[in-house]
């Protein structure tokens, strides 16, 4: 059967799509890249499927509850419901009915409860809120809000990642693209702080990020028009001002558009064309940041708004100089105005005038100004970073990054400036706390792309003209680039997957470099406990959780440590009196009291923070069971095997000096060796003293009766019934009496009872990593009994 004219007229039209092979290479590198991001992330599923940490659980009840309230009564009333007559003080089921941006949460900082928009991170739990409801209501992906959220970091990772590598390939090419796009995928500080089940702020705040930076260096190209680079700067503004609602270390990120808009002007750059675009980008951050509760119209006078207002209102002072100064005289004018522009900011920040300055964020700023706050210091993450953690994290990417900064020093256009902007600042910033290294991760994912496209460049690049005519090579050079690309990521990511993916390698004494650090395979905190098992998984806080749940009454008040918060009121779903937002140092310190003080001030204290509702105390222990090969005696200790000898564990034993300090009590009544004297070689902050363990709550509270000291000799290990050191000052270890006996059982009829104690407790397990010995991680919950009231 023939077609009718038209018909073939219409068919011939229709040309069939080609795909360059250049362009087949690319997509299928990035569908590689995308799936190595996802795997890495998504490894550590194998030790249990849960939220990761502790921050993550708090996110996830605050977008919980807007999904409820929005699945019942539409998205408007789940974020600006205010019902009538519920207050901070009512303590009634109304807040359950409060919109998210009125909603006082009373299950938290009992008994003040938590204004959660203007105390969380608002863009995180909102989106996380939104990605679900349209993922789940509108495509009918049938999903749990949990388990979206415990996924979706994974897949932000791996978005990030693909664009990662436009962001690079507009600063320098598709070779460093890909180079770049391949480490922001198996970088190890982007693992630990987006892999499954961390929903934090990090991956949202970065994806954010990358977005903006994409847009903002489109707007510098030649050809685009006017009404193109205003749209796309204003989209990039408000991406960039949603992303500091939901991270506080987006901050860094505003910086370095200041300081880009700022360096415009001393480079050749037409500024008639860029200011428009520039003020909307301003106006749109600042508005979007400013009409969220956090961080709010606050954002204006804070480093992060200053430094973005400032850089543009210097870019506008540099397109009007060129007016009205001679372009010889341009550049000494605006040294001029630069160095007004320092003596106006110090005036601003001499005159107080500069909000939302933290030590934590000054420490980041000027390292030297470390923060002494007991607090701050006992958090983990703001520990400084050192040099073997850029080693491996980083391997052979430092020698790149370095090649990338001269040449981007050399080339000084737009975008290899803003690539020297937060790769140098990015650095800089990196080395203040631990967490930060994501910083880094950015840096020298930017500096080290460059760098290692110019050496791409350097290997394909015709050096002569052959003296035999050759027969012409299908392959083009950008397509011998991409080929030379590949295979050197290849050589380079193997070596180095010592630290990005699991290796069989095993940790020795002798091998502590190329052995099984990965990032990637550790189990969530919930089934580690946050200890030094990082790879283990144990099932006592699951456990403790869901007895709490099931056998506390709704009414109760738990108190513990603050880490713990989050999971008692989240997985819990009971009230608390401090958690990981750490608001109120002053009840931390009450907490940390408590622990340490003697039984009677320590009810009393319970008795102020619990008022008339029934209390629980919560302790957490981490140790092993060590057995003495002579006698054949067992005994507790609060330590783990590591190496030859112990190591604190992680649990509250290896806190206490932290309820000490933060409580504002006395060490040395507290700790055996406080100060290094002659009779202490060493100090040692860990052991109680025998005043510790018999006259305060902490010492009631374990589960066992003191024995003796073990004490590490040459030989093996010795047992004392002294406090002394061993050879080269090592600490001894205080042993406890095995089986558990505690003080308070379970049938106590004093001021305090033993409620429930987690499995590991009476039946510890074979410690991770070494079969010799068992190890528990244990909770226990006392109830304090009307009488101790």
């Amino acid at each position: 059967m023939s077609l009718a004219p038209d018909v073939r007229s219409a068919l011939s039209a229709i040309k069939r799509p080609t795909v360059s092979r250049r362009g087949s290479m690319i997509t299928m590198a990035l569908a590689i890249i995308f799936a190595i991001a996802i795997m890495i992330r998504a490894y550590a599923a194998k030790y249990g499927f849960y939220l990761n940490e502790f921050d993550p659980y708090y996110d996830y009840y605050a977008a919980q509850h807007v999904v409820t309230l929005a699945q019942q009564h539409g998205l408007y009333y789940a974020l600006f419901n205010d019902p009538a007559n519920c207050g901070a003080s009512v303590l009634t089921s109304c807040h359950n009915l409060q919109g998210y941006f009125y909603w006082h949460d009373i299950a938290t900082w009992f008994p003040y409860g938590r204004n959660v928009a203007a105390t969380s991170q608002d863009g995180l739990q909102l989106a996380g809120a939104g990605l679900f409801l349209l993922v789940h209501n509108v495509f009918g992906v049938q999903i749990t809000l949990y388990d979206f959220l415990v996924l979706l970091p994974v897949f932000l990772g791996g978005i990030t990642a693909v664009l990662f590598y436009f962001l690079v390939r507009r600063i320098a090419g598709e070779a460093a693209g890909l180079f770049a796009a391949l480490m922001f995928a198996v970088s190890p500080p982007l693992i630990e702080r987006g892999n499954l089940g961390w929903f934090k702020s990090e991956p949202l705040a970065i994806f954010l990020f990358v977005c903006s930076s994409y847009l903002v260096l489109s707007v510098f190209d030649r050809d685009r028009g006017l009404r193109s680079r205003i749209l796309r700067a204003t989209v990039a503004g408000l991406l960039a001002g949603y992303a500091e609602t939901a991270w506080g270390g987006s901050d860094y990120f505003t910086v370095a558009f200041g300081l880009l808009f700022l360096i415009l002007p001393f480079i050749n750059q037409d500024l008639s064309t860029i200011w428009p675009a520039a003020v909307s980008f301003t106006a749109a951050l600042v508005f979007d940041a400013a009409i969220f509760p956090r961080p709010g119209v606050a954002f204006v006078t804070n480093p992060a708004g200053l430094a973005i207002i400032g850089g543009t209102t210097f870019l506008l002072v540099g397109q009007w100089c060129k007016s009205w100064v001679k372009p010889t005289e341009y550049r000494k004018t605006l040294i001029k105005f630069l160095f007004g522009f320092t003596l106006g900011g110090l005036a601003i920040l001499s005159f107080g005038l500069v909000g939302g300055v933290s030590l934590r964020y000054l420490a980041a700023i000027a390292p030297w100004a470390r923060t002494s706050n007991a607090l701050v210091q006992s958090v983990a993450e703001q520990a400084v970073p050192t040099g073997q953690d850029y080693f491996t994290s980083y391997l052979i990417l430092l020698s790149f990054g370095v090649a990338g900064t001269l040449i981007a020093f050399r080339r000084r256009n737009v975008p290899t400036t803003y690539a020297l902007i937060i790769g140098l600042t990015g650095l800089y910033i990196s080395a203040a706390y631990s967490r930060l290294l994501v910083y880094s991760s950015i840096a020298l994912g930017l500096l080290a792309g460059i760098g290692f496209a110019e050496l791409v460049f350097s290997i394909v690049k015709p050096t002569a003209t052959p003296l035999v005519k050759k027969k012409p090579v299908a392959a083009s050079r950008n397509e011998m680039k991409v080929v030379y690309s590949v295979a050197l990521i290849l050589l380079i990511a193997i070596p180095a997957g010592t630290y990005w993916i699991p290796n069989p390698i095993q940790c020795t004494n002798a091998n502590t470099y190329f052995c099984d650090q990965s990032p990637a395979d550790a189990g969530v905190s919930l089934t580690n406990g946050a200890t030094t098992f990082s790879r283990a998984s144990f099932d006592d806080w699951t456990q403790t959780l869901q007895w709490i749940r099931q056998n506390t009454p709704t009414d109760a008040v738990v108190i513990g440590w603050w880490d713990y918060g989050y999971w008692i009121t989240v997985m819990g779903n009971r009230t608390t009196v401090d958690d990981n937002a750490t608001l109120n140092a002053t009840r931390i310190a009450e907490v940390g009291q408590m622990y340490m003080s003697n039984v009677t001030t320590a009810l009393r204290l319970i008795r102020d923070m619990a008022g008339d509702r029934p209390a629980y105390v919560i302790l957490f222990l981490t140790g092993s069971v060590f057995q003495d090969p002579s006698t054949g005696t067992s005994y507790y200790l609060l330590q783990v095997p590591a190496g030859t000898g112990f190591t604190a564990g992680g649990g509250d034993e290896s806190k206490k000096q932290w309820f000490i300090r933060i409580g504002g009590l006395n060490e040395s009544q507290l700790l055996e060796c406080v100060n290094v004297s002659s009779s202490c070689p060493t100090i040692d902050d860990f052991n109680l003293t025998p005043y510790a363990i018999q006259n305060t709550l902490f010492g009631q509270l374990l589960p066992f009766q003191f024995a003796d000291f073990l004490v590490p000799e040459s030989s093996g290990v010795q047992l004392s019934s002294t406090y002394e050191f061993g050879p080269n000052g090592t600490l001894p270890v205080e042993a406890f009496a095995y089986p558990f006996s505690p003080t308070f059982p379970y049938n106590s009829t004093g001021p305090i009872k033993l409620a429930y104690a987690s499995p590991s407790m009476a039946s510890p397990e074979t410690c991770p990593g070494n079969p010799n010995y068992n190890c528990f991680n244990a909770i226990l919950v006392y109830k304090v009994n009307d009488t101790g009231y």
